[in-house]
Parts: structure tokens; sequence; C-alpha cells
């Protein structure tokens, strides 16, 4: 790398205001995500420097043991990484963004969380991959209502601009900016940000930022909204179709959302066509009667309730043989692959895991604004718990443990533990923390050599396909319906795996909540 490159990668930042000199942290806070991203949480907070990735990166390699190959068919990721940042080095950011396509984790930006500029380039690598023929690796990066990503272009510090001219030139300098911005625009366009959009962003000036905030900044970015039942998100089914098709309309025109959204017919019309199937349908008008163009927007009408799956998309006038003909179509499947496009190819589609919940969101007003009672439905499946009703959002109980045993990593719900070679990593929730250890841990790719299960609790025991051996196990206590789940684990593959195996029955011995503990 030449000395004016690397120059440039210390004063090209994307960050509205000049980022400290410190690099970001980044931790372990639990071993589970949520209900659906049953995986490990690790959390990115602090300024973008360069030598992130490579930090970022030994950190998957020391609490990680996830093989992307052997990934389901059904899609799924090694880990969940959220994201708390005000940018910093760009190039850096985008770093971070193919590391995380490489390693398939998930980002997220929770609820009352920012991510700007370079952390908003990292963010784009969030991705799943799927063993599926077709698939392989998907986008999976989502911000949660109340959340901020902010994208800025890049941009030379003024401070540091009349010394590179002096140093390189003019021609070098401006040179060097403009291969900057054209690798933005390339990463851009691989991680399918919508292209009416690249424009934008590389036109803004240093005080500018251009934040996801409306349901058409989620549209063009391809920023997903948190799985939940889309009545939570909007409660009139026949405005959230419309809204859809609002998309769908953009998508096919390679255009924004239409901002005079009167172009779609404010009427629902039911039964107004019979799709190639023979289903009736149910939808908006788009134009008049065109056997070869867009007439009308639409899903079958048994659908139209948006209780599950929808098959949604812009149609034809009946030709011929009487039935409407789709041009482009969303499918929208809470339980499977949802998609929005045309054709048969996954690259050439908008293809997420899950429900498109965030295509059925009004375009033109703040996301933060039309949620309902979605944030105490995402605060449950990320095992959140309630006590007596009422969301209880600071720290949880903890269970008694050996006095041996140092702390690493506190968080609400969740403690990072050491013991010599050995981390134990201890989560507090709900129970449906524990229904989901109980199945999905068992199902793992691991030996397991004890396995004892009762209706309130289990104990699996075994080693790695690396040789880490580890004691996995729940204290439940069924008056609060709150679990604490441990997992003691070796850091590292141990000389003697005997003893490994002792010290670890001897921690999980001193563990107790509530009164509960193991029968040692």
């Amino acid at each position: 790398m030449n000395l004016l490159v690397r120059h440039l990668m210390l004063v090209l930042t994307l960050a509205p205001l000049s980022a400290p000199a410190w690099a970001a942290d980044m931790w372990l806070v639990s071993n589970h995500f949520s209900a659906e991203r049953f995986v490990p949480h690790l959390h990115y907070a602090g300024p973008v420097m360069e030598g992130d990735a490579e930090a970022l990166a030994s950190l998957f390699d020391e609490v990680l043991e996830c093989d992307v190959a052997t990934l389901p068919a059904e899609g799924g990721n090694c880990a969940v990484l959220t994201l708390s940042s005000p940018g910093g080095n760009y190039i850096e950011g985008l770093k971070l963004a193919l590391l995380l396509r490489e390693r398939a984790v998930a980002t997220v930006v929770e609820a009352g969380s920012s991510c700007y500029s370079a952390c908003a380039f990292a963010f784009l690598g969030g991705s799943g991959s799927s063993s599926q023929e077709g698939v392989g690796v998907y986008i999976d990066r989502m911000v949660e209502p109340y959340a901020t990503l902010g994208f800025h272009a890049p941009y030379f510090a003024p401070d540091d601009l009349d010394t590179l001219v002096a140093d390189f030139g003019m021609d070098a300098v401006l040179g060097a900016s403009r291969d900057d911005i054209a690798l933005m625009i390339k990463q851009l366009v691989d991680w399918n940000v919508d292209a009416s959009v690249l424009s934008h962003i590389v036109s803004m000036g240093p005080d500018e930022s251009y934040d996801v905030e409306t349901g058409e900044d989620y549209y063009v970015t391809r920023a997903h909204l948190p799985p939940s039942p889309l009545g939570q998100w909007i409660g009139d089914s026949g405005e959230a179709i419309r809204n859809a098709c609002l998309r769908l309309l953009a998508y096919h025109r390679g255009a924004f959302i239409d901002a005079a959204p009167e172009v779609i017919s404010e009427t629902l019309l039911n039964d107004f066509a019979a799709n190639e199937a023979g289903q009736m349908l149910t939808g908006f008008r788009i134009g008049p009667d065109n056997p070869l163009g867009v007439t009308y927007c639409g899903l079958p009408t048994e659908q139209a309730g948006l209780t599950g799956d929808v098959d949604l998309a812009l149609y034809t006038a009946p030709g011929i043989s009487g039935a409407a003909r789709p041009l482009v179509s969303l499918f929208h499947r809470p339980e499977g692959w949802s998609s929005l496009g045309t054709g048969e190819t996954a690259s050439r589609r908008l293809f997420k895991k899950g429900g498109f919940n965030s295509m059925f969101t009004h375009p033109f007003m703040n996301m933060g604004d039309q949620v309902t009672d979605v944030l105490d439905y995402l605060w449950f499946q990320k095992f959140g718990y309630f006590n007596e009703g009422f969301l209880v959002d600071g720290a949880m109980p903890r269970p008694q443990a050996h006095p041996s045993l140092s702390v690493a990593v506190s968080t609400p719900s969740a403690d990072t533990l050491e013991h010599g070679n050995h981390r134990i990593v201890v989560q507090m929730g709900n129970h449906l923390l524990l229904e989901h250890a109980k199945t999905a841990l068992a199902n793992r790719d691991v030996v397991i050599d004890l396995n004892s299960v009762s209706p309130d609790g289990f104990v699996y025991g075994g080693t790695y396909p690396s040789g880490r051996p580890f004691l996995w196990f729940s204290l439940y206590d069924e008056e609060r319906r709150m679990v604490a789940l441990v997992e003691i684990e070796a850091k590292t593959v141990p000389d003697d795996l005997e003893a490994a195996v002792a010290v670890q029955d001897f921690l999980a011995c001193s563990f107790s909540f509530f009164q509960h503990a193991l029968t040692c």
C-alpha cells in the first residue's frame, strides 16, 4: 500500500464528526440473541478504526465454533452482531462488512442505538447462509424501530486536505478520492442497496447524512424489520396491502416509491379477477385495463387478512384465457423464504429469510410512529422478562456460583465469567429461553455424551468437533417463569480432557438460582 492510500485511510472518513482516536469495543453479550436467531450475540460499540475487522475476526475465532458450510438448507447464522457507532474509517467499515458476509453474521441496530457512516457500511454486511442450491449467502440485516442507521458520503477532513495536496498533488488526491467513491458504490450495489439512492448518498456534503427512518428508507436500503406478526406493525390489512403495492410499483419502474400514492386507487376490490391458478384476487386498480401492462395489484382473496403467507403481485388485465397474469411478485413467508422481483433466480430478487414486514409499512411515515405493541413482542422474543405484567428493563436476578469465578463482561441479562481455561456464559430470561435451549442445543453439531432432560430443565455435556468439552444446563424457577441458562466451555482443547470435564462438573454444582440447583 503506498503512502498516499495509507494516509487516506486515516483521513477519508464517513463520520459527520471527527472520530476519537481509539478503537471500538467489542464483546460477547450472550450465547443466544433471540428465539428466531438462537445464536451468539456480540456487540460492537465506538468509532470504526483501522484494525477493527482483524480484532473482530479474532473475537469470532475465540467465541464462535460455527462452520458456515454446515448451516442448514433453511438458512441460518453463526452469530448476531449489534452495532452502536458514530462511524469512522470507511475502508475499515467495508472490511467489517466483508467479514460479516464471510462468517454469516447478521447485523442489528437495536432500539435506542445509532449506527452512522462507516458503521452503516459494516451493517450492510449482515448475512445468513443456506446450503440450499441457488441460495447461498443472503442479506440478514435489521433496524429496530427507534434505532438510527445513517449513511454519509466519503469526504476529506478539511484540516488534512491542504497537507495532502501539498504532499501528493491535486491529481493524486482527487484520483484516490474517486477510487474510494467508486469502491463504495460497487459495494453498495453488491449489497443490494437500491441504485436510486446511490447518487444521493455520494453527493451529500460533510454535514449531511441519509438516515433510515421511513418505510421508504427501509425499502431502498434493503434494511429489514425484526420478525413479528404483521398486525403488530400495521393494523389495517387493506392499508398494508396498498403499501406493499406501492413498493412493487416502485420496483417495477426502477424508481423511488411514488410520493403521490394516489397512483394506486384507494378502493379495495374484492374478487376483481382470477389468476392463472384459478384463485380469485383482492387488491387495487392501478391503471386502465391492459392485457400487457400493469392494471392491478392484488393477492388471493383467502390471504387478504395477512395472517400467514402472502402472494402479492402486479397483474395485467385478464387476457384471452380470462386470467390476470403476474408481472412482479412479492412472496411474504413468515416461516420460509421471502422475495420480491421477477424470475426464479434468488440473486435477481430481493430475498430474505422470514417475513418481509417492512414491505407492508407506510412508506412516508417514521417507523417509530407506526409501531403498536411490537416492542413488547420483540423484548419477549429476545427473552426479556415481564414481572406481574410489567417489562423489567434493568438487571435480572443472577444465580449464585463459586467465588473463584471472575466476571469478564456483565450486561442486564447475561454475564460472561471465567475460570482458568473455561468460559462460562450465564443468560437469564423468560421461559421461551428454556424452551428453545432444550431443543436447539441438543441438535447442534456436537457430540453429546451426557443427556438428561426433564419437563423443567436439562443438562447436556460433550465435546465440539474441535475437541473442546462443554457442559450446558438450565435452572428454572416456575413461580417466576424465569430461567438461568449456564454454558460452561473450555476456551481451547485441553491437554487433559478428563481433568477439564471434572472442573466443569465442579463449577456446575456450585450454581444455584432461587434455591434451584443441579443434583450433584
